[in-house]
């Protein structure tokens, strides 16, 4: 005849539990997996800057540097023609 139940009952058990654990660890895999790929996708957009904040940078250090320009000839100027004193005042 056949097995009993009693025979094959543990063996079913078994093989129950080891495909339970097999369908944990999948899920398990599978989400940390995804979570992964999210975290990878936000570290490249943190990587990826703002063209509006690029752009106002580079304006803000333009304007900077056109000011530093502006600076060093006033002073290269002032510096050729030499400051005078006050010199004498005419009253009218």
């Amino acid at each position: 005849m056949g097995k009993r139940f009693t025979e094959s009952a543990a063996k079913k058990a078994a093989g129950l539990a080891r495909k339970r654990n097999q369908a944990h660890a999948k899920q398990r895999e599978e989400m940390e997996q995804l979570e992964a790929e999210e975290a990878s996708k936000w570290e490249e957009g943190s990587k990826r800057e703002n063209a509006r904040k690029l752009e106002e940078e580079q304006k803000k250090q333009e304007k900077i540097r056109a000011k530093k320009e502006r600076d060093a000839l006033l002073a290269a100027e002032e510096q050729q023609l030499g400051k005078g004193g006050k010199g004498k005042r005419r009253l009218k």
